[in-house]
């Protein structure tokens, strides 16, 4: 996990900020997020971002807000028996009243395959 400060977003915009370890996708994860969301899937790959981006970053900040995402697309597909892992890349940092808001691209990676599951723009202010 890479530990970064106001600062150091404002300085890191456009680089990458690391890769998360792998999830294995199991039938009954697969299955319980089917039951409890009516979902499918790809929409299990855009919940395991939140669940990702901790592991690849932590922002030293009094608080940090998640403000929701810019944009989400599912290029590939998520099933049972894959491993997917996150990949993180700071798109942007704006100045907001008492801290930053950023934009992360966070790219869920499916082993073995070239076309993600999922590419999200998440979005989070982070205050000083």
């Amino acid at each position: 996990m890479r530990t970064l400060t106001l600062d150091d977003l404002r300085s890191s915009v456009g680089e990458p900020l690391g890769r998360s370890g792998w999830i294995d996708v199991t039938e009954d994860m697969v299955s319980a997020f089917a039951r409890a969301t009516g979902a499918g899937p790809e929409y299990l790959a855009l919940s395991l971002t939140n669940r990702v981006l901790p592991e690849i970053v932590e922002v030293a900040a009094s608080a940090g807000l998640n403000i929701g995402t810019d944009q989400v697309r599912f290029p590939g597909t998520l099933a049972a028996g894959d491993r997917v892992r996150g990949d993180a890349t700071l798109v942007s940092c704006t100045e907001v009243t008492g801290g930053v808001q950023t934009v992360m691209r966070i790219t869920m990676e499916v082993e073995d395959r070239d076309t993600p599951a999922c590419v999200v723009l998440a979005v989070s202010r982070w205050l000083a």
